[in-house]
């Protein structure tokens, strides 16, 4: 009996480590990577955190009206390695973003380059930011 218990909670174990992974969605069938969107807004939130960061982002149109968009990207500790830094997004910041667009139409996108006001540039793909020079 005692083994049966044992076997039987390890396999209820492995399938809860498993669930994770499993729940986990590709880049392609949230964000349209044939549809990039350029966003150029002022940063009003960041959520530093695991599994994703989130951008919080104010982008005006030519008539001046305001649309609020969230724009997610890889982990935080990606990001470090690649040079972005919490300190590199307050609030405030103006920011120029390319970005792949949500499939469903909402005010999301999955961030591909980010373009701050002095000119500097980093691109964020595939596991890692790299850094490019203005």
């Amino acid at each position: 009996m005692k083994q049966i218990l044992w076997t039987g909670g390890l396999i209820v174990a492995l399938a809860g480590a498993a669930a994770p992974a499993l729940a986990h969605h590709s880049l392609q069938s949230e964000y349209d990577i044939n549809q990039s969107i350029t966003l150029k807004g002022t940063v009003t939130k960041v959520d530093w955190v695991n599994p994703h960061v989130y951008v919080y982002l104010d982008v005006k149109d030519d008539k001046g009206a305001v649309t609020k968009w969230a724009v997610t990207t890889l982990p935080p500790g990606n990001l470090r390695r690649g040079g972005l830094t919490r300190d590199l997004l307050g609030y405030g910041e103006a920011v120029s973003i390319l970005a792949f667009r949500a499939r469903d139409g909402a005010n999301l996108a999955f961030l591909r380059t980010i373009t701050f006001a002095d000119g500097h540039k980093l691109e964020i793909w595939l596991g890692d930011a790299t850094k490019e020079n203005p």
